[in-house]
């Protein structure tokens, strides 16, 4: 078939995508000059949204095989040239944009892309690059092969060996690693099924054991990944496409199953072969982190700064060169006290990435160094040119509440800062000018609900308290649960009251916890025994559990002890208190209290874990004494990555578990990062 010259056929093969479906088509509108669309089976509203977009809809019958659905789609192609995408991808502007030039360079037969997959869903997340094949010249010889993690590069290649294939310098956007964890598992165990029915055949084929690692990681099957990873190193050739990812993944999967040794042994390998590659100097220095080998995991994370360009072929993680980099350097100078140069480093993370995660943390640090809350909010304002409102928030959660409210002073009215400046004032005892800021919020405004909740602490919080009546009845939904709650708190206080409804129990925690931060102890207990019952114990307990999940681990602890002191020995409590004590690096408390919890309930695998953990933090603590005081004592040094890859492998053991029985005791923020 003759095609136009410079012509481009955009072709998808899908299968119910019609949440993502609408997104890819729209962004290459307009830059293709037709779509083929091969849907293999949907029972949604797919194919309808894709002849909305004016694309050629072919039904083919799927038969677990994704080349001969690719191959299918081609051959309906009449462009020069064609583009492949999936439907939860999207061309960024620049890329769409620039698809014709690509198309008119003479002597190139094929284009590859970075594909760019964010990792969460947040802006500011973090996100894995690859290279991938996508555009190349529309002939009947080059198709593509595999089964699934097709290819078509080697049948250009064998068709044509002097073909020249460039790298178009362009990105295309994969939101396939932020899908819903269920879809995602779904489509995994799918894969694995297809790879497993291709090895059948070829039981060598270190691709093949490549994908099947990558599967059973993303799966959380540590110990499949790892078989398959070391069978694919046995037969794969070093100068295969996928050879320094192989090595990469691999050591991800070693340090994720806590062989630490063996991790930075590979490591070493594989930068004999690929020393350009700096995310496995970004493992190497995870490792020496988590190992406390301070100074040698700084020299890893300043030798990964030093790259000024990652070879487009490699897979790596966005920003293991610059602001990934930089913030584990200020991690390790905030370890050492060395608070100027750990604000030097996070400032130059910043630089590179201003999240505000980063910056929060830049404030923290400089609270570290002494500075008052005027002077990070100029250090925020001027040096680093953040917008006033997103310096404010910053320095609430800072507790700098005079300073926040400073920069609030400026700023153009609007309900977001209206309900911060009222918070402000709530925490410097401001109840009146809180109220009047208060009635600055929208009525129609999302923050209304948490106005509401404000408003009341405006009256309870005095001394003494005061009803709250007008402000808890205000508003335009008198049956919202936030209303409820806020009444019914109000009844209490001058009588009784109940708040046992599941939705009105959230807000009223919300509001327990928030008179707690702000120092009233005696409120948020009222509130919590309404919500219970009027039970002592389990309002104790109640609002302890809550304030641990919110991560206030002093306060949950302390009134998770009350609870244990009014009788409430359960094997659930010693389970709150030994992860309070964990999160507080209270290990040798945090022992005795998962341990009271196992002997409760000898069968439960996470407590176990959970002691056992705890037993080996408050081990590693005695080992890391004795290094800072004999730094190159072998047995010490053996010992310590003997207990960290313990401790490693019980945080993972605790994840299966966890995974395994949805209904066990909650695995909080603490246990899951093994602290």
């Amino acid at each position: 078939m003759a095609a136009n010259k410079g012509t481009i056929s955009l072709c998808l093969i899908v299968r119910d995508e019609e949440k993502n479906l609408a997104r890819c088509l729209k962004s290459a509108l307009g830059y293709v000059d037709e779509i083929i669309v091969v849907d293999t089976g949907s029972r949604d509203a797919t194919p309808d949204i894709a002849k909305s977009y004016g694309a050629v809809v072919v039904h083919s019958p799927w038969q677990n095989d994704f080349s001969q659905a690719r191959n299918e789609s081609i051959k309906h192609a009449a462009g020069e040239w064609v583009l492949i995408l999936d439907a939860d991808e999207e061309l960024p502007a620049e890329t769409a944009h620039k698809l014709r030039d690509l198309a008119r360079a003479p002597g190139v037969e094929a284009w590859t892309f970075t594909i760019v997959s964010p990792v969460l869903s947040r802006k500011d997340g973090p996100k894995t690059k690859h290279l991938n094949l996508r555009m190349f010249r529309n002939k009947d010889i080059y198709r593509f092969e595999g089964k699934i993690h097709e290819q078509v590069k080697p049948s250009i290649l064998r068709h044509n060996p002097g073909a020249v294939i460039e790298y178009s310098n362009l990105a295309i956007i994969h939101y396939g690693y932020v899908r819903d964890t269920g879809e995602r598992r779904a489509k995994t165990r799918r894969n694995i099924a297809i790879l497993e029915e291709a090895l059948a055949s070829n039981p060598a084929d270190p691709f093949y054991h490549y994908n099947l690692g990558v599967s059973y990681f993303t799966l959380g099957d540590l110990k499949s990944s790892r078989r398959h990873y070391e069978t694919a190193l046995q037969h794969a050739d070093l100068k295969a496409g996928f050879a320094a990812v192989l090595y990469r993944n691999y050591c991800l999967c070693l340090y994720e199953l806590g062989e630490y040794a063996e991790t930075l042994a590979t490591a070493d390998k594989a930068l004999i072969y690929f020393a350009d590659y700096p995310d496995l100097y970004f493992i190497k220095g995870q490792v020496f982190c988590d190992l406390g080998m301070l100074p040698e995991a700084k020299a890893s994370f300043l030798k990964c700064t030093r790259f000024r360009k990652i070879p487009p072929e490699y897979t790596t993680m966005e920003g293991v060169t610059s602001y990934l980099a930089f913030e584990n350097l200020a991690e390790i100078c905030a370890l050492e006290g060395n608070w100027d140069e750990a604000v030097d480093h996070i400032t130059r993370a910043i630089e590179h990435q201003p999240s505000y995660r980063l910056l929060s943390r830049l404030c923290s640090l400089l609270q570290k160094k002494n500075y008052q809350g005027n002077a990070i909010a100029a250090y925020l304002l001027e040096s680093l040119k953040i917008k006033r409102q997103t310096a404010a928030r910053i320095l609430f959660d800072a507790q700098e509440f005079e300073a926040c409210l400073a920069c609030i002073g400026d700023t153009p009215a609007g309900s977001e800062m209206a309900l911060l400046k009222a918070k402000c004032l709530i925490r410097l005892g401001h109840y009146r000018k809180a109220a009047e800021a208060l009635q600055k919020i929208h009525p129609r405004c999302h923050l209304v609900v948490e106005g509401l909740k404000q408003k009341s602490l405006t009256a309870w919080l005095r001394n003494p308290r005061r009803d709250a009546a007008m402000p808890a009845s205000a508003g335009n939904n008198p049956g919202h649960p936030a209303t409820v709650c806020c009444q019914a708190i109000n009844s209490l206080i001058g009588s009784t009251a109940t708040l046992q409804q599941q939705d009105v129990r959230e807000h009223a925690l919300d509001i327990a916890l928030e008179a707690l931060r702000l120092g009233d102890r005696d409120l948020s207990m009222m509130i919590s025994l309404t919500v219970t019952g009027h039970k002592i114990q389990e309002a104790y307990r109640t609002l302890g559990e809550y304030v641990l999940q919110k991560g206030c681990y002093a306060e949950a602890k302390e009134l998770l002890k009350q609870a244990l002191n009014s009788g409430s020995a359960t094997k659930e409590i010693y389970y709150l208190l030994g992860t309070a004590c964990a999160n507080l690096n209270l290990h040798g408390k945090a022992f005795g209290y998962f341990l009271e919890a196992f002997k409760q309930a000898p069968e439960n695998e996470l407590f176990a874990a959970c002691a056992l953990q705890s037993l080996v933090n408050e081990c590693l603590a005695f080992v890391i004494n004795g290094l800072n005081l004999e730094k190159n004592n072998a047995v010490l040094r053996q010992e310590l990555f003997r207990l960290t890859s313990l401790k490693r492998k019980l945080q993972y053991c605790k994840e299966a578990v966890y995974s395994a029985d949805r209904h066990s005791q909650p695995l909080h923020d603490c246990q899951k990062r093994g602290r």
